[in-house]
């Protein structure tokens, strides 16, 4: 039961980590399956964010305006 206990947790902690990185249910699913090595992976991966070339602030990589200085991008995709 503690073990089901602490995979849920760290399931959780995975998703909280990917969610700042645009992959909430990538990272739940992760921290699910891996337990603590799937937090290890959340903290590694890149996810979907790029830094803004103006404000430096992590956006989504297909943004063409930035949420946080509201400077026009030019879409690189």
């Amino acid at each position: 039961m503690e073990i089901a206990l602490l995979w849920i947790i760290c399931a959780v902690i995975a998703a909280a980590i990917g969610s700042r990185k645009g992959e909430a249910g990538s990272g739940f699913l992760i921290g699910l399956v891996l337990g603590p090595f799937g937090i290890l992976f959340a903290l590694l991966s890149s996810g979907d964010r790029v830094p803004c070339p103006h404000c430096k602030e992590r956006i989504h990589k297909k943004a063409e305006i930035c949420p946080h200085c509201r400077t026009p991008l030019a879409n690189k995709a």
